[in-house]
This record gives C-alpha cells, sequence and structure tokens, in this order.
C-alpha cells in the first residue's frame, strides 16, 4: 500500500486505491530479516482481486513473496493451514509446467538480485526488496526500497535503477517516489516525487534515459499519483480527479466521469477507465484520449481492479476476464475466489501468488497459480531455476 495513503481521510475509497494490479501498492507480508513489516491497515484496505490494476506504470511498496513449493514437498505445513479457501483451492489444483522466464526480483541469501534472461544482476547492499519491474528503451527500470523501509512512511532511501542490456547498473534516482512512467517512446521516464512530511506536495520529474538530468519538473497537490504515459502526456490521479499533463506545457486536461485509469499496453492514445459511480459500483470502459471520447460499459463491479493483457485485448477485472474488443465477460477465474497481483505470462495466461498462513501466523510459502484467460482453467506454476533458498520478490 502506497506510503501517503494513511494521511487522507478519504483515500480508503474503493476506486482511490490507485496503482498498478501487477505492481503497486504492495503489501509487505513479513519477511524474515530484511526489515520489512506488515502494514496492518493494508489488509482491510486490499480488494478481493489484490488492487487495482492496470499493466503499466508507477512504483509503490512492493510485496515479498516465497518461491512456489509443491503441497506434497512440505506435509506437515500443508496441513496446517487456516483454512482459508483460496488456499486450499490452490493446493488441490494440479501441477503445470514451469513459469515462462520473465524478468523478475529475487532474494538469495543477504542479496535481492534481479533476473532477466541473460544476466542476473545484484542490487546494491541494503537492498530490502526491489518491484515495479518496468522495461524500456533504455533498458529495465527497477524500483527498490532500503532493508530499513518498515512502510510506516516514505522512504528517502527508495531508489531507481536502470539495468542496460548488457547487464550494467546505474542509478536514476535516490529518495521517496510514489508512481513510476514511461513514455510512449521509451526514452523519458518520469517520478512523483512524494517528499518526507504527511502534507508534502508531489513533484512529478521527468528525466531523459539516454542522458543525465531533469528535463522539466511540475508541483501537484498531496497524494497525486502517476498512472502512465498517453500519447497526450502523464496521467495522473488524485483524491477528487483524474487528469493530463503534457510536461514542458503548463495546462491540464481533466478527464470528466472518470475516476481511476490505466495507459493501454499496445496503444498509449487509449485507456480502460472506471466511471459511472452509483453507489460503490462502478464500470469499465475503454476512452480515447484526443478528444475525450468515453466508448460503452464493458462490464461493471465494485472493485476497481483491473489488469490488462500485453496484446490489450482481455482485461481481468477482480476474478472476472472481459474482452475489450468485443464486450464479451467470462471466465471467471478461480473459483471467484480473488487473483491477488496478478501477472501476465503471456497474452492468454495470468499468474497469481497464493499465500497462507499457519495457525500461529506464519506465512507458508506462496504457491504461483496460472490461469488461461480463455478457458478458465488453473493450474500450480513453478518458478524454474529456483533451489528452494531463493525467494522471488516480484515479477
Amino acid at each position: 500500500m502506497d506510503e501517503r495513503t494513511r494521511d487522507l481521510p478519504d483515500s480508503t475509497s474503493p476506486v482511490l486505491q490507485k496503482g498498478r494490479f501487477a505492481r503497486n501498492h504492495r503489501l509487505a507480508i513479513g519477511w524474515g530479516g530484511t526489515g520489512v513489516v506488515a502494514i496492518a491497515v493494508a489488509a482491510a484496505l486490499l480488494w478481493p482481486a489484490g488492487q487495482h490494476r492496470s499493466s503499466a506504470g508507477p512504483a509503490h511498496s512492493g510485496i515479498p513473496s516465497q518461491t512456489v513449493t509443491s503441497p506434497a514437498t512440505h506435509p506437515a505445513k500443508a496441513e496446517s493451514a487456516d483454512g482459508d479457501p483460496l488456499v486450499t483451492f490452490a493446493r488441490r489444483l494440479p501441477m503445470g509446467p514451469p513459469i515462462a522466464l520473465v524478468p523478475r526480483a529475487e532474494r538469495r541469501g543477504s542479496k535481492v538480485v534481479v533476473v532477466t534472461a541473460d544476466h542476473v544482476v545484484t542490487l546494491p547492499t541494503h537492498t530490502g526488496f526491489a518491484f515495479d519491474l518496468t522495461p524500456s528503451a533504455g533498458g529495465l527500470l527497477v524500483a527498490a526500497h532500503s532493508d530499513a523501509f518498515t512502510g510506516g512512511g516514505p522512504d528517502p532511501e527508495q531508489a531507481l535503477y536502470l539495468i542496460r542490456s548488457g547487464g550494467s547498473l546505474s542509478r536514476l534516482h535516490l529518495g521517496a517516489f510514489n508512481g513510476l512512467a514511461v513514455d510512449p517512446t521509451g526514452k523519458k521516464y518520469a517520478i512523483a516525487e512524494i517528499g518526507l512530511g504527511a502534507y508534502d506536495k508531489v513533484h512529478v520529474t521527468v528525466g531523459s534515459l539516454a542522458q543525465r538530468g531533469q528535463t522539466h519538473s511540475r508541483t501537484e497537490p498531496i497524494a497525486t499519483k502517476l498512472l502512465g504515459w498517453t500519447t497526450q502526456g502523464l496521467l495522473m490521479s488524485d483524491t477528487r480527479r483524474v487528469w493530463l499533463w503534457e510536461p514542458g506545457s503548463g495546462s491540464e486536461t481533466d478527464l470528466p466521469g472518470v475516476v481511476d485509469a490505466s495507459v493501454m499496453p499496445t496503444d498509449p492514445g487509449r485507456l480502460l477507465v472506471a466511471a459511472g459511480q452509483t453507489g460503490s459500483s462502478y464500470c469499465l470502459h475503454l476512452f480515447t484520449v484526443r478528444g475525450g471520447l468515453m466508448g460503452p460499459v464493458l462490464t461493471c463491479g465494485t472493485g476497481n481492479g483491473w489488469t490488462v493483457s500485453p496484446d490489450g485485448r482481455l482485461a481481468v477485472f477482480g476474478s472476472t476476464v472481459v474482452d475489450l474488443v468485443n464486450g464479451r465477460v467470462g471466465p471467471e477465474l478461480m473459483n471467484g475466489l480473488g487473483l491477488y497481483f496478478p501477472h501476465w505470462e503471456d497474452s492468454t495466461h495470468v499468474l497469481s501468488p497464493v499465500r497462507g498462513s499457519d495457525p500461529l501466523g506464519q506465512s507458508l510459502p506462496a504457491i504461483w497459480i496460472r490461469c488461461d484467460v480463455t478457458s478458465g482453467a488453473c493450474e500450480q506454476a513453478p518458478i524454474p531455476g529456483s533451489t528452494g533458498t531463493s525467494a522471488v520478490i516480484d515479477w
């Protein structure tokens, strides 16, 4: 959960829990020896599908998770499960093939590393965990918290790193931030620096990945979050509105009626938005940025969480699959029990970690689940190359 929600009286509204479904506003959940502790309020704020959220964008707190373990590997722990229906469901699934290789962050002993197709890159000493792995034309962007971060406030040692194709590591930023976006060309990045005071304003800073140095900066109200980068500028929100800002200009464009939004992964000129509040229900629409054209209702629900497939064809809204081309709804994934922090393995399979605890409250090894979004069938998905001693933090 992001570091600022505790300061804002209306920030517990489900539709204002911004972030990225696969990456953002992660709950730090007891990860021994790293300095990360549980954020108690997050349990009340998480909706059944985990968090909102779209497929591109900002960085916030990361969630550590452990490697997949077959139920047969630890029978004693399996028997001590707390009866969580989602954990029970996950344990009964058949074992499928290993997860296809995608960049991931892991803890290996006392080190945090980022695994890519060609390299294993070790992050600096005192890194607590890494998250929000975001591709760009310059390489892989990685956000990281220090090992002193507790989740109780901004992290002055939070950092943004760039891993280039050859495996070299450089630091682009040091200091707390609550949002990361890459422009449609992949050559620039933007972050929303939040400051250390409870009511400090947010500074949105734009930088080049080709050459060091700030290019543009803008001060925004507290609670401003950076949601993505469109063809018409940066997509931002706070507790009252969603708007666009073109770096280098003084103008903003409000998106009336929109209460949450994400940039489509294949078309930065379009958004997937939540709009049409009726009580606690919100509806998904496609939205064309140029001209502000709102498309027809795709589906409605009480949560605001979604994630869009890499090809832009499908979205998972809560536990339900929605075809963004023809509006068809279904299937329902994981018996409707909820997807937590899903990651797309490819355009038809979504991955989700399932976590449980024993009767003493000790975390059990996470079970990674793969679901086919076309059929609804799910299976356990082991992590390739795992030795059983490392812990996957984020994909």
